[in-house]
């Protein structure tokens, strides 16, 4: 006599429901691998403008420490008969209208003009060839260090006074600058403050 073995297996409802399981959580799966996606490139296109504007912020805090003194630059002498407001900045570095001009020393032990500005949104550095005697070569060859810029100011540090202006009727001497990035786009402002020699 034979005997009939049952068969193992699924019933065709059972691969189904299977299926519909397996087809979901490859869904939910491909959804978190996008959102991972789109938050990766948002961070690495923060990180981006992040270290922009770090270097950025670094380049004007170089060009800052490494300014002139009154050996190279004396102050201006001041005119008497007309009192005006004077820079509490040091020789070498100047602040007008967005502009930020610094006589720095070189590496090669020369003098050189870097002046920084903001021109429609952008962050310019331009800076004059190397020399050794006065007047220096203007600033030129600009090239852009910062992007999505909508301002730029700077303030200078005074003992006693604390943050003001670069300029005072009666001048001390700064002892600090504090410059400030605003960017257009987060609204947010960013700020480095140098230590003046």
């Amino acid at each position: 006599m034979k005997y009939r073995t049952a068969q193992g297996g699924f019933t065709l409802l059972e691969v189904l429901i299977a299926l519909t399981l397996m087809a979901v959580l490859s869904m939910l799966s491909w959804r978190a691998l996008d959102s991972t996606a789109r938050s990766s490139e948002h961070l690495e296109a923060y990180a981006s403008d992040t270290m922009a504007l770090l270097r950025a912020l670094g380049q004007v805090e170089s060009d800052l420490t490494q300014h002139v003194g009154t050996d190279v630059l004396p102050p201006a002498a001041a005119d008497d008969d007309k009192p005006r407001e004077a820079s509490v900045l040091p020789p070498g570095v100047r602040w007008q209208a967005s502009q930020l001009s610094i006589v720095r020393e070189t590496q090669e032990g020369g003098w050189q003009e870097v002046v920084w500005q903001l021109d429609a949104g952008r962050l310019m550095r331009a800076a004059g060839l190397s020399a050794v005697t006065l007047p220096l070569p203007e600033a030129s060859q600009a090239e852009t260090m910062l992007t999505g810029v909508s301002a730029f100011t700077v303030r200078a540090w005074v003992p006693g006074q604390g943050w003001s202006a670069t300029t005072a009727a009666n001048p001390q001497r700064a002892r600090g600058m504090e410059i400030t990035l605003s960017m257009s786009g987060s609204g947010e402002s960013f700020r480095k403050v140098v230590v003046l020699p």
